[in-house]
């Protein structure tokens, strides 16, 4: 299914994975005061997290880390405004066999924009840190994760298709994309994402990337592109294996 991570031009492994997994696993439990699994493997603690987190509303979640949004809001406003228009962003390219563009395009739109049950499940089940993935009825997914290796967890939200302050610009040898301005709550921009899809001979290509503020430290930045790499593998992996139903 996926036949290549990279990062810098470099490969990210199965086993740089499962470290870096691991670590956010860990650092999730925790953000949610949930006890971790003794002597669970790291499939069974990842399992048993993303049941914790179905099995919580959005608001108990928010309540939950209400003083990290709280602080994460704060840094996150100042770091936005005096960066202006500058940015820095954390890009990583995988490459998958056995969908189609069109197919991965159109399942992962749906993720992003269609608020089921179902939905909610996968889009806290990709990532460890993914708190809250929830669309309005107008679009606007509201997210709250963590970013990188970040202290704290950000809530942000994106209006796919407004793409009004990328910096990042349109590939256009890539098709089809998923794209658009992050803002936080008072609607301060504080980056967005661009991330750009093509077919392959055999499957697809992804190039991915996540704009920060400039003043965002380079070392999360730098740590968001293992965030990309595992949140899209596992889309990439759920989408591959559910594109028949």
């Amino acid at each position: 299914m996926i036949t290549k991570v990279l990062i810098n031009g470099k490969q990210f492994t199965q086993r740089d994975m499962y470290i870096w997994k691991k670590k956010r696993v860990i650092k999730a439990y925790k953000d949610l005061h949930i006890k971790i699994p003794k002597n669970a493997a790291l499939t069974e603690m990842s399992r048993k997290l993303t049941e914790q987190k179905a099995q919580l509303s959005d608001d108990e979640i928010r309540t939950i880390l209400r003083k990290k949004l709280f602080l994460s809001r704060y840094v996150m406003k100042i770091a936005s405004i005096l960066s202006g228009k500058r940015r820095r962003a954390a890009r990583t390219t995988i490459v998958a066999k056995g969908i189609t563009v069109e197919k991965f395009s159109q399942m992962l739109d749906s993720l992003m924009v269609d608020a089921t049950m179902e939905n909610r499940k996968v889009n806290l089940s990709v990532y460890p840190e993914h708190y809250v993935l929830t669309p309005d009825k107008n679009g606007t997914l509201e997210v709250i994760e963590t970013t990188g290796n970040a202290p704290v967890p950000v809530q942000f939200f994106i209006t796919f298709g407004d793409e009004n302050g990328l910096t990042t610009p349109r590939n256009p040898k890539f098709t089809h994309q998923s794209a658009g301005v992050a803002k936080l709550e008072d609607g301060t921009i504080m980056g967005g994402v661009r991330h750009q899809f093509r077919n392959t001979p055999i499957g697809i290509e992804c190039r991915l990337a996540v704009e920060f503020p400039v003043l965002c430290p380079k070392m999360i930045v730098n740590a968001h592109q293992k965030h990309l790499a595992v949140e899209f593998t596992n889309w990439l992996i759920w989408i591959i294996k559910n594109q028949n139903k």
